[in-house]
């Protein structure tokens, strides 16, 4: 009875770490990328999305592709200064693709005038796994 026990420990340990190492994957880019956000690194920051990423601010209309994504952040960077971390909600994995689910939590602080933002937005991230690196395909907060 102890070896059918062991198999079943190995045989379940063994399906679930490719899932595993994916979440652990997919939650290291949006560490990441907040990690980056706050140090303002603007290469850093692009080389977690997609070549043909969107991101969906709320208010504002899509910012497509890597490029806009580029301007995007310029101006952010350039007006403020982030204090930003998240807190994991839920993580899905499908094969290439994963959904983070999560929040942001922090503080912007503008440039100009050193008036702060508290920051506590919900948000989406839908990831595609390429080449074996995740990267953000779709990027949706409010």
């Amino acid at each position: 009875m102890k070896h059918y026990s062991l198999i079943a420990f190995v045989l379940l340990f063994a399906c679930a770490g490719p899932d595993q190492r994916a979440q652990n994957d997919v939650r290291s880019v949006v560490v990441g990328i907040l990690e980056a956000d706050n140090d303002a690194d603007l290469e850093r920051v692009l080389s977690y999305y997609h070549n043909d990423a969107v991101l969906m601010p709320p208010g504002r209309p899509e910012i497509i592709g890597i490029e806009n994504i580029r301007k995007n952040y310029e101006g952010i960077f350039a007006s403020s200064v982030l204090e930003l971390s998240p807190e994991e909600n839920e993580i899905l994995v499908m094969h290439e693709h994963a959904i983070y689910k999560g929040r942001t939590k922090g503080k912007v602080v503008l440039k100009s005038d050193s008036l702060e933002r508290t920051i506590d937005d919900k948000f989406i991230i839908i990831l595609t796994n390429e080449a074996g690196k995740w990267k953000i395909k779709t990027l949706i907060w409010n």
